[in-house]
């Protein structure tokens, strides 16, 4: 952990330094970037390799730590009751909770899309599976107080045609406010946020997403049980 620590540290300076560099992993699967900027910027790119090196040996020591305490807590369960139990084998679940998130990223990493689409009225564009979408038109809020924000963008609504080859829809985003349709995320983002502002819609294909909010909440919800619990041990010893 002190050396991904380390690593992380290092690659904070080299991704602010290299903005032309790091800027399309935004957009890009890994691999793609890879073979854009890989051979290109080998002396800009190292702490990546470096770092995914400790990921994946701090995954295996986690992997094989949990499997260790789970085989050992579940040989000696009849000893204990069932609360006693779940107690003691939560921290190795919410590991594994954690584990199922960084997979989930990983996956959406390497096999998810990213697509933006400049906010136009009129401005069409084509979606996976032959789908479509078009900008019908926009509509902002603007400050009039404070006398410090007059001027700037409160909110604004884009209303979007969406078509696939069996059905037709039509739909309304706002900053904030994304949706979810035919498996894809839509997200509304905006370039400059003064005066006649420059809007992109943003379209994700993400498949690690399920993986994660589920992972994320059922580790939440197993820490908001345990420690808890756990407090209440520690006073009655």
């Amino acid at each position: 952990m002190l050396f991904i620590s380390v690593n992380l540290v290092i690659a904070s300076f080299y991704v602010k330094a290299y903005p032309r560099v790091f800027g399309p992993l935004n957009n890009l699967l890994l691999q793609e970037w890879f073979r854009l900027y890989g051979k290109s910027y080998p002396e800009k790119i190292w702490w990546l390799l470096t770092l995914s090196g400790l990921l994946i040996a701090f995954g295996v020591n986690i992997a094989v730590c949990t499997l260790d305490r789970l085989r050992a807590l579940w040989s000696k369960r009849g000893q204990m009751g069932m609360r006693v139990f779940f107690l003691r084998v939560s921290p190795s679940l919410i590991h594994i909770c954690f584990f199922i998130v960084l997979t989930g990223h990983l996956l959406s990493m390497v096999s998810g899309s990213t697509r933006s689409i400049d906010v136009i009225a009129g401005q069409m564009a084509s979606l996976p599976s032959r789908d479509r979408i078009m900008v019908l038109g926009q509509q902002c809020d603007y400050y009039d107080s404070p006398e410090i924000l007059r001027g700037f963008v409160k909110q604004c609504t884009v209303s979007l045609d969406l078509e696939t080859p069996a059905e037709k829809t039509l739909k309304q985003i706002s900053f904030l406010h994304p949706f979810f349709w035919q498996g894809l995320s839509f997200h509304l983002v905006m370039d400059k946020k003064a005066g006649a502002p420059k809007m992109k819609l943003i379209v994700k294909n993400d498949p690690g997403v399920n993986l994660i909010l589920w992972g994320f909440t059922a580790m939440v919800l197993l820490m908001f049980w345990y420690f808890p619990q756990k407090n209440i041990g520690d006073k009655r010893r």
